[in-house]
């Protein structure tokens, strides 16, 4: 499943409209709608106050450059 699916889910089964995500975690409708549909290229902190306000952890792993 990818981000935007994720982020879906997650707000629809929490009962948060797009509106309610976009005016709690002070990010744009538009840039919320766009994330959504899988249109949007969120920087880090953008997916991080969604995932605050979803009751979510973003985790960012690195591959190990030695093993490539």
């Amino acid at each position: 499943m990818e981000i935007h699916q994720i982020i879906k889910e997650r707000r629809s089964l929490l009962g948060i409209t797009q509106q309610d995500l976009a005016d709690i975690s002070g990010i744009g409708l538009r840039t919320i709608k766009q994330i959504e549909t899988g249109k949007g290229n969120p920087a880090f902190n953008t997916l991080r106050k969604i995932a605050d306000v979803l009751g979510m952890d973003v985790v960012l792993h690195i591959k190990d450059v030695n093993k490539l």
